[in-house]
């Protein structure tokens, strides 16, 4: 499998991390300090230019080409969108799977001209496994090899958590604009004279562009708890939580985090993107509404706060749904794109 960076923060990476922990004889090329146990580790270079990473990490992948050929793999999977370049150079020895994290809103997509070029490179995986319903409605007329397999979640985690619920709204995710954090912070804006008991409370890496959020909208009831490594302590901010958000702009259907929150048994108000009314029943399995409208967040806000009933019935039925998503199976379904040659 050939992936990126460590499964800290990004669903790709967590994903690459709970499915290859899970398989036997599988050997992991990604960024050094990855948690998966057998693997191939590059250092990639830091810089804030995104196209100077991505320069950096197609050589460096590039440079150990020679070494993955050396050794007796019979498939490579593909995890990363750029390395799409180098499936004709894989075909010539493997077989090749590709899992696909998302097509929109990643830039390759937008540009007509380049989405022509990886959608061609595309054409010599062998099988091609899609996270997200929506992608796979957007690739099932060019090609005929997919397989739908969706991100999953470690329900077991929560089997050892008991922890008593507070008064908090809580996001835990990358902080981003993808994340739509800022439209969370308008929407506890406008209500946090009616619940002033609650805070919100968001989990993530305090980066430039958290500071700039933090900057903009002052609040001491805003607690900014930067990232948390541990699981277990991440799970227990979760299963704590009243109510959980997901206001992501774009994302593969179902994501990571939306399964993590679901898991825990907490009611989940999450974006309305495409393909979600596909997964989910909702106002029983999670609450949506559309990306940006930030008004229509506050209302739902308000309503789950003051209906402990309706919160609780939302929580449960979409920790029952979560079930569904559990890495073993997900890593199973992996496995089987692997055996049926």
């Amino acid at each position: 499998m050939i992936g990126l960076t460590p499964p800290l923060e990004g669903g790709s990476e967590r994903h690459i991390f709970e499915v290859s922990s899970r398989l036997k004889n599988v050997t992991v090329l990604t960024q050094r300090g990855s948690l998966c146990e057998d693997k191939i580790e590059v250092n990639l270079i830091k810089t804030k230019i995104n196209y100077l990473k991505s320069l950096f990490f197609l050589i460096t992948v590039f440079l150990k080409i020679p070494k993955i050929f050396s050794l007796k793999f019979e498939v490579v999977h593909i995890h990363e969108n750029y390395l799409f370049l180098f499936l004709p150079l894989f075909k010539i020895k493997f077989k090749t799977v590709v899992t696909i994290h998302g097509i929109k809103g990643f830039r390759f997509y937008d540009n007509k001209f380049l989405w022509f070029i990886f959608k061609n490179f595309l054409k010599f995986a062998d099988r091609i496994i899609t996270v997200s319903v929506a992608d796979k409605s957007i690739l099932k007329n060019d090609f005929n090899n997919l397989v739908y397999i969706p991100n999953g979640v470690d329900t077991k985690i929560y089997k050892e958590i008991t922890v008593p619920v507070g008064n908090k709204i809580t996001f835990a995710g990358r902080i981003h604009e993808q994340k739509g954090v800022i439209y969370l912070i308008k929407a506890f804006y406008d209500i946090e004279d009616k619940i002033p008991n609650f805070k919100l409370e968001i989990i993530g890496k305090v980066n430039d562009y958290a500071k700039e959020l933090m900057e903009k909208f002052p609040s001491k009831k805003i607690i900014w708890k930067g990232f948390i490594l541990d699981r277990k302590e991440l799970f227990e901010e979760i299963a704590s939580s009243y109510v959980l958000v997901y206001p992501s702009l774009w994302e593969a259907l179902p994501w990571p985090a939306l399964l993590e929150g679901l898991a825990s048994g907490r009611p989940v108000i999450a974006s309305n993107l495409n393909g979600m009314k596909e997964i989910f029943l909702d106002k029983e399995e999670i609450l949506l509404f559309d990306p940006r409208d930030y008004e229509k967040l506050s209302e739902t806000l308000l309503k789950v706060i003051k209906d402990k009933i309706f919160a609780n019935f939302i929580g449960l039925n979409g920790k029952s749904k979560a079930k569904e998503y559990d890495w073993d199976r997900i890593a199973k379904e992996v496995s089987e794109v692997f055996e049926k040659w």
